[in-house]
């Protein structure tokens, strides 16, 4: 094979790893970050070094450790760079989550499909207002004028509604064995 068809090849492998697993990869470099933004930029960054890097990449490894490993460097790289900011996770809070995110980088997408299932759960109208106040642009007052309810008691049942997802989804997570 020639070497252009060698470099597609490795394109299109590439692009197949990185998109099954960039939503892990992101949210792992979330979880080191305090500011979704900052997260972002890394991740961005991240991503360039990926590919850079790819050519060093042994197919037989797993990507998303490999890609980690990278996206750890990156972060601690931002951060020393960032050093101006106010709050500033120190290096070895930065390992222990690191550690923490690579052993389960499956639990955010088992928590995501816990909460959807609890939410699948809850009766229509709580359902709604559940959309209303974090989906939905409109303000939750809005909502309120047009369901006939007073915006008190609509954040009253968004407060019970919030423990009762939670604790379904506890349940749930624990069921499947996994930590809540």
């Amino acid at each position: 094979m020639t070497e252009s068809g060698e470099n597609d090849d490795r394109y299109e492998v590439f692009l197949r790893l990185f998109a099954q697993n960039r939503h892990h990869i992101l949210g792992y470099v979330q979880s080191l970050l305090p500011h979704r933004a900052d997260a972002e930029d890394v991740f961005q960054r991240c991503s360039i070094v990926l590919w850079r890097k790819f050519r060093e990449f042994d197919i037989q490894r797993e990507f998303l450790s490999w890609a980690c490993g990278v996206a750890f460097y990156e972060v601690r790289n931002f951060l020393r760079v960032a050093e101006r900011d106010r709050l500033q996770f120190g290096d070895e809070l930065i390992e222990q989550l690191a550690e923490r995110r690579l052993k389960s980088p499956v639990v955010a997408d088992q928590r995501l499909d816990a909460l959807r299932d609890c939410l699948d759960g809850l009766k229509a109208e709580d359902r709604e207002l559940v959309h209303a106040a974090y989906a939905d642009s409109a303000a939750l007052s809005e909502f309120a004028r047009s369901s006939g309810r007073s915006v008190q008691t609509l954040y009253n049942r968004l407060s019970l509604l919030r423990r009762r997802l939670q604790e379904c989804v506890q349940r749930r997570l624990s069921a499947e064995g996994e930590p809540a």
